[in-house]
């Protein structure tokens, strides 16, 4: 929503995200060694849930290294040279931006951003408030965005496929125990309790 009293510059390009969506999950379904998502049940769940686990690393990596630059960008374009758009943008919706800069900003994503009637009123509590200026942060928003972006698609596609090879492990004819999937996967134990029961609420079992 724009703010009462803020002028905006004009609106930024928004990157085509369908595209990037459909692109991430077919990056992700050939790193799983698949062609399309129902050929999932050919798939060899211990095979998956390394491959799978592979792919959330390398996203988390991502991650890691152009979520704060994007952020940082949006929290500039927010205080210092307002612009209308930026969730769509940024490839968020309205709650996920705030929550971004908030994030950046306060440590917090459900921390509330601040009020204010006047572009230098704006400004002055992003200075107080220690926000980082960046040089052509539109420019960086453009470039983090989408591998953000990407990234968490990726991300979220991979879980839901590890989620899936964890429980077919759990079942006949494998029927493994937690630690050894844990070991085969090479992750945390309680990482594969949470899977497995994701799984399972999703197939109502």
């Amino acid at each position: 929503m724009p703010k009462a009293g803020i002028k905006y510059g004009p609106r930024i390009t928004v990157p085509d995200y369908d595209k990037l969506a459909l692109e991430a999950e077919q990056q992700v379904l050939k790193r799983l060694g698949i062609a399309r998502p129902e050929d999932l049940v050919s798939k060899q769940p211990t095979d998956l849930v390394v491959k799978a686990w592979s792919v959330i690393e390398q996203a988390d990596a991502e991650l890691g290294l152009y979520l704060d630059a994007r952020d940082q960008a949006l929290a500039h374009l927010w205080f210092y040279d307002p612009r209308l758009g930026l969730a769509r943008t940024a490839g968020l919706s309205t709650m996920g931006y705030r929550g971004a800069i908030a994030r950046i900003v306060y440590g917090d994503k459900k921390h509330q951003l601040p009020e204010a009637q006047s572009n230098e009123a704006l400004a002055r509590i992003g200075k107080e408030l220690g926000v980082e200026r960046v040089k052509e942060a539109e420019a960086q928003l453009l470039k983090t965005a989408p591998i953000v972006y990407a990234a968490r698609t990726r991300r979220d596609i991979a879980v839901r496929y590890m989620q899936e090879a964890v429980l077919a492990l759990s079942l006949p004819p494998y029927e493994w125990k937690p630690d050894q999937i844990a070991e085969h996967a090479g992750v945390e134990r309680s990482l594969i309790y949470k899977q497995r029961a994701a799984a399972a609420k999703r197939h109502g079992l």
